[in-house]
């Protein structure tokens, strides 16, 4: 490895990951006049593996489009956006029925996760206070000197040379954005300085991609599809493209992850998961076998700071499972009430990291809360009386004046704080399960 150390003496505001957390925050300091640089360890985002391997189809609902509207971007981006107005959960018998989330066709909305990263980058640079810099690898963090060490690669291979260099760059603030596995949040943890655990789940998920057929949808591309029969919860989500970007879900003690022989695999998913009528049997086995299996982490994190100088944001603070599909959501909710704090504190953003923490992680305790029983929820869709009192809910809803909302209708059309939802309506509580309209107003 190369020796040459970079002193950036300038003491930059400093952004570790160029994620969609990481962009959406550089670009609320951008416009508010700060320069900002943002350090991502992949080296190319564009062809990178680690990109591809990842849900490429997400959901954006209202914390999310307000987030955008309050950055300026919606109206640009708008036309991109897949709606989606419900659930469409598919019987075993074929049958397939809708579960509407809204009272008047309020949609949520798929985005194509790296065409979205980028729109972010390129808003970002388009300011003129934004530098990425790529294939930088956090390496340390030295908070009483404000330095932070990298290990960079030049990406350009030199026979017998090692490309690698080390570059320690000054920081006058520095924000984790670097994602479930941050490498930010770590090193704080091994100073003692953050208090943090993070937890694997049971569940496992892989890929598997449903192509169009004769150049169509092959399901109606405004719903969510949901299969969820004994073992396995497969859920799939237009990609804007004429296909469905799907997510197969299971437990590490489940069948379909002991079977070894591709035709036994074939059968039991076939048998107990009827989305394969809509693949053809070769790609299903092709990509169960080269899809890497993930699991789902979530972060218990007490306070996100480090005295006024260092933040912890997004997924590196609060990640959690994706069963409510408010991950992205949160974040991008997450750094608007930041950036509003900033606002609140007079431009203050040192004062703002210090009181963030108590100002958000009610909300994202409370929506990681949600999220992991809404796993439960998804695995009752199809059955009968869950669909009835579902159904009854949205028609008290609908004919409300306003005045009912279910619990899911306020966390994705509404920008109400998510510990709200859960200290007025009670953990467990709420008109899909037992029937009754929540009271809003």
């Amino acid at each position: 490895m190369g020796t040459n150390i970079d002193y950036l003496e300038n003491k930059p505001v400093v952004v570790i990951g160029a994620g969609i957390s990481g962009c959406t925050l550089a670009l609320y300091l951008a416009k508010k006049g700060y320069k900002v640089q943002v350090y991502e360890k992949r080296m190319n985002l564009i062809n990178n593996n680690e990109i591809k391997k990842r849900t490429v189809g997400m959901s954006i609902s209202e914390r999310g489009v307000t987030t955008l509207k309050d950055l300026g971007l919606y109206d640009s981006y708008k036309s991109l956006l897949v709606p989606k107005y419900g659930r469409a959960v598919h019987l075993r018998s074929g049958q397939v029925y809708p579960q509407y989330y809204g009272a008047n066709k309020e949609a949520i909305y798929t985005v194509n996760r790296k065409h979205f990263n980028f729109y972010l980058m390129d808003a970002c640079l388009e300011t003129g206070n934004v530098e990425f810099y790529y294939g930088h690898k956090l390496e340390g963090i030295n908070v009483d000197d404000k330095e932070i060490t990298f290990i960079t690669n030049t990406n350009y291979s030199i026979e017998g040379q090692d490309t690698t260099t080390e570059r320690v760059v000054k920081y006058e603030y520095l924000f984790g954005c670097d994602g479930t596995f941050s490498c930010v949040r770590q090193r704080l943890v091994d100073q003692g300085l953050v208090d943090a655990t993070l937890s694997t789940l049971d569940y496992r998920f892989k890929e598997i991609y449903i192509p169009p057929r004769n150049g169509e949808y092959v399901l109606d591309p405004n719903y969510v599809h949901i299969w969820n029969i004994a073992e396995l919860l497969f859920v799939a989500l237009p990609d804007g493209k004429k296909g469905f970007n799907g997510t197969l879900f299971y437990t590490e003690s489940c069948e379909v992850n002991k079977l070894k022989d591709n035709e036994k695999l074939f059968e039991f998913v076939q048998e107990n998961c009827q989305f394969l009528s809509f693949i053809d049997k070769e790609q299903f086995i092709s990509e169960f076998n080269s899809n890497p299996e993930s699991k789902i982490s979530e972060i218990k994190c007490t306070n996100w700071n480090f005295k006024d100088q260092v933040l912890l944001v997004g997924d590196a603070a609060h990640a959690m499972p994706p069963f409510y599909a408010m991950g992205m959501n949160t974040c991008m909710e997450s750094v608007r009430v930041f950036a509003h704090l900033i606002d609140e504190f007079g431009g203050d953003i040192g004062k703002a990291i210090t009181h963030f923490t108590e100002r958000r992680i009610g909300d994202t305790e409370a929506m990681k809360a949600m999220a992991n029983k809404n796993y439960k929820k998804l695995r009752k869709c199809h059955n009968k009386d869950f669909d009835e009192k579902w159904n009854q809910a949205h028609e008290a809803m609908k004919h409300s004046n306003g005045e009912y909302e279910t619990e899911y209708f306020q966390v994705a059309f509404t920008n109400k704080p998510f510990s709200q939802i859960v200290e007025k309506y009670g953990q467990g509580v709420d008109a899909e399960e037992n029937g009754l309209p929540l009271i809003s107003h």
